[in-house]
């Protein structure tokens, strides 16, 4: 049986986490199970973050946006509040940014979703401005 080059997915899901290993893991291990059930899935990690995935997201799509801090992520900020804050205001403008690039692209997998972290609420005001479904991804280790 010969296998198909171009695959019907359906739909498109993009996933962001908060740049911690400890978040990471649990939406990459998310995204590979909705990849399974053929959902189309970009995995929206930080620029500092994406040194450390290279070799593990290779099944996912990766894209990076900016948290304000793109030499050294949350070491270069004065506290995680700061962090936090500028997260909020570039990390809008470049997810924005970037599902603009998405939606005028011609690879014919328009995005219908956005499944961020619970640590990420501004993405909620993102994806309403694309119109686009948004949901809150939280694991508990228990």
């Amino acid at each position: 049986m010969e296998k198909e080059t171009n695959i019907a997915y359906n739909a498109h899901c993009l996933v962001l986490s908060y740049p911690t290993q400890g978040h990471l893991n649990p939406m990459h291990e998310f995204s590979k199970r909705l990849k399974h059930k053929g959902v189309k899935v970009t995995l929206f990690i930080t620029r500092p973050m994406s040194k450390t995935i290279h070799k593990v997201a290779s099944s996912i799509a990766l894209e990076t946006i900016s948290d304000g801090f793109d030499e050294g992520g949350i070491a270069h900020a004065k506290s995680i509040q700061a962090y936090l804050e500028r997260f909020w205001q570039v990390g809008s403008q470049t997810l924005a940014e970037l599902l603009e690039k998405l939606s005028s692209s011609s690879s014919g997998n328009p995005v219908d979703c956005i499944v961020y972290d619970a640590f990420l609420p501004w993405a909620l005001n993102v994806d309403k401005k694309f119109g686009l479904v948004g949901a809150f991804f939280f694991h508990s280790i228990l």
